[in-house]
């Protein structure tokens, strides 16, 4: 069973706006409502890719209620537990005309220390019957910020492998625990360097220090449409070919998160996860509604994505 773990859900709401501005009003072209977080969005994105998961993590008053009934009318198992106050709402606005997108996070309700206890509780048992943890987000008020590197401690002292997509301290204290694979913040990474990484020499050096921690996989973006891989047969640059079709990017990385899961799940080859990862981030970019449109949508693309050896 493939584990996602968000600690920090959210009710994501997107709008599209033709020439959006700050300080107007304006009507939305068009909008969607759907639960999110990173590893809901994993869950949900699995799930329209043929796989099972179990989505875990805190959730809170009605955000809360509405994102478990989602995933359970989507028959996603869900082991949540709940607590006082209300799980954030994140805004999406993406300027029609000019492609600019512009996004409104809230911090998400304080966790009480039993809370926190029944999830670890939870998530031990879970790993019992996990073969993939992935886990992904922001860290909610009261929970400590070096949680990701006990949740990834955990399931590799009992063989699981794990996946993290996090970025700040949560990402740093993930990485130190040696994950199976990691999405980076390519901003996250420029500012802990010290070095901006717009070059792939400065990229490549930055992230390549990760392996030491026992990171089989690493994956950054560069550029906007671009990806550096880092896999044990060596670091490849994906690139999308034709974007004339993207609306927005915003969905895009935990499209990319859940193909990468799904490649090591059906066992494909390095460059073949890349490609089919890279296609699962482009079908997402095409439409504004959160997820893609299916199996058969994402494998359209698949011939689209431009791969390179570097090393």
């Amino acid at each position: 069973m493939i584990v996602t773990v968000t600690l920090n859900p959210a009710v994501d709401e997107g709008y599209v706006v033709r020439d959006f501005n700050p300080g107007g009003w304006f009507r939305a072209a068009s909008s969607d409502r759907s639960p999110g977080g990173k590893g809901i969005n994993v869950s949900l994105l699995l799930n329209q890719l043929g796989h099972e998961s179990a989505a875990m993590g805190f959730l809170a008053g009605f955000n809360g209620d509405y994102i478990r009934d989602v995933l359970r009318r989507l028959r996603i198992t869900t082991n949540f537990v709940h607590v006082t106050g209300e799980t954030r709402t994140n805004v999406y606005v993406v300027d029609e005309t000019g492609r600019v997108e512009t996004g409104i996070s809230e911090s998400g309700p304080e966790i009480p220390e039993d809370a926190l206890t029944r999830f670890l509780s939870n998530y031990r048992r879970m790993l019992n019957r996990a073969s993939v943890v992935v886990i992904g987000g922001s860290i909610p008020p009261g929970v400590p910020q070096d949680i990701y590197r006990d949740l990834v401690s955990m399931a590799k002292d009992v063989g699981v492998e794990t996946f993290v997509d996090a970025a700040g301290p949560a990402f740093m204290a993930g990485i130190e625990a040696g994950p199976s694979f990691a999405k980076i913040d390519h901003r996250f990474m420029s500012q802990l360097s010290g070095t901006p990484l717009s070059t792939l020499d400065n990229l490549i050096h930055a992230v390549s220090d990760l392996h030491d921690l026992g990171v089989n996989w690493a994956v950054s973006s560069y550029h906007v449409y671009g990806d550096v891989f880092f896999t044990p047969d060596g670091i490849y640059l994906a690139k999308l070919g034709d974007r004339t079709d993207v609306v927005s990017m915003f969905g895009a990385s935990d499209a990319l998160v859940a193909g990468m899961v799904v490649g090591y799940r059906e066992g494909m080859s390095p460059e073949e996860a890349i490609r089919f990862s890279m296609a699962c981030a482009m079908e997402e970019a095409t439409h504004m509604a959160k997820g893609i449109s299916g199996r058969d949508a994402v494998e359209r693309y698949m011939s689209t994505v431009e791969i390179e050896k570097l090393r």
